[in-house]
C-alpha cells in the first residue's frame, strides 16, 4: 500500500510538471505582453482558442497533425497579434487604464462570440495515433502527447531566450521593458516593437492552443481557464521577468495535480487559490520579482 500510494503521489507531480510547462509557454506570452507593451490583454486565451481551431480543422480536412500545424498556428496567430496591435492598442497606449482594459476585453467578447457565430458551441476533439499511447516508468504512466508538448515547449522557450538575448530586436524588447524614455533616445521604433512583441505573446498562446488540440477539447470558450492561469502565473511569479511567470506556471501545474489527488478533481483549483492568496499576502510582487 506503502509504495502504491508513492507511485500515485509520482504520477500526480509527473502529470502537473508536464502540464504546467504548457501553461508556462500561454503565461510567457502574456508576460512579454504586460511586460513589454504594458497593457493587460484579456483577450490572450482567445489567440490560443483561434490557433486550436486552426489545427483542428487542419486535422480534419487536410489530415495535418496538430503537432505539424504548430508553426502555421504560431505564424497566424503572431500576424494577428501584430495587427491587433498596429490597428487597436497602439491607439490606446496612452488612454486611461480603464480604456486599455474595455478595449481588450471587448477584443475577447468579439473573437470569442463571432467564433460561437461562425462554429456554434459544440465541443470538437481530435484522436490522434498517440492520443492515448503512454510511456510506463518504473510504473508511473507519462502520457506521449504531453512529453511531445513539454520537448516542444521547451524547444520554443529556449528560441525565445535566444531572440530576446542574441537580437537587436529582443534587446530592444528589453531595452523598453526597463526605460521607455531611454529606449526612445537610443532610437529604437516604440511602436513597432510593441507590435512585434504584442505578436509574439499571441504566437506563443498560438503554440500552446496547437498543443492542447491534441489531448484537449476545441470550443470557444476554452481559452478561459488559460487565461486566468496565465494571469495567476504572472502575478505569482513576479513582473519583469520571463523566468517568474515560467516557474509559477509550473507550480499551479503541480499544484493542481496534487489538489486532485487529495481533494475531489473539481475542487483541484482550490489549492492553487489558496497558495496564490498567501503569496499576495506575504510577497505581493511576486516571488521571483525583483
Amino acid at each position: 500500500f506503502y509504495m502504491s500510494s508513492e507511485i500515485i503521489f509520482a504520477q500526480a507531480i509527473v502529470d502537473g510538471l508536464l502540464m504546467g510547462s504548457l501553461y508556462a509557454l500561454i503565461s510567457i506570452g502574456l508576460a512579454m505582453i504586460w511586460g513589454i507593451v504594458e497593457i493587460i490583454n484579456f483577450a490572450h486565451g482567445e489567440f490560443l482558442m483561434i490557433a486550436s481551431f486552426l489545427s483542428y480543422f487542419l486535422f480534419i480536412y487536410l489530415g495535418i497533425d496538430p503537432l505539424i500545424s504548430i508553426p502555421l498556428a504560431f505564424l497566424t496567430t503572431f500576424g494577428l497579434g501584430y495587427l491587433v496591435q498596429k490597428g487597436i492598442i497602439n491607439r490606446i497606449l496612452e488612454a486611461p487604464f480603464l480604456a486599455q482594459i474595455f478595449a481588450t476585453f471587448a477584443l475577447l467578447l468579439i473573437i470569442r462570440n463571432g467564433f460561437f457565430v461562425a462554429f456554434g458551441p459544440d465541443i470538437r476533439s481530435v484522436t490522434t495515433w498517440y492520443s492515448e499511447a503512454t510511456i510506463d516508468l518504473y510504473g508511473i504512466k507519462i502520457s506521449i502527447v504531453k512529453l511531445f508538448a513539454t520537448t516542444i515547449v521547451i524547444i520554443a522557450t529556449i528560441l525565445l531566450h535566444l531572440f530576446l538575448t542574441r537580437t537587436y530586436l529582443g534587446t530592444a524588447m528589453r531595452a523598453l521593458s526597463q526605460d521607455k524614455t531611454a529606449a526612445q533616445l537610443m532610437g529604437i521604433d516604440i511602436k513597432k516593437v510593441y507590435a512585434i512583441a504584442f505578436g509574439l505573446g499571441a504566437g506563443l498562446a498560438g503554440i500552446g492552443g496547437a498543443l492542447l488540440t491534441s489531448f484537449y477539447y476545441v470550443f470557444p470558450e476554452m481559452g478561459v481557464p488559460f487565461t486566468l492561469i496565465a494571469f495567476i502565473s504572472v502575478v505569482l511569479g513576479g513582473f519583469g521577468n520571463i523566468l517568474g511567470p515560467a516557474i509559477g506556471a509550473v507550480i499551479i501545474g503541480v499544484l493542481q495535480s496534487i489538489g486532485a489527488l487529495i481533494m475531489t478533481p473539481s475542487m483541484k483549483d482550490i489549492l492553487v487559490y489558496i497558495v496564490f492568496l498567501a503569496i499576495l499576502l506575504i510577497k505581493p510582487t511576486g516571488i521571483f520579482s525583483r
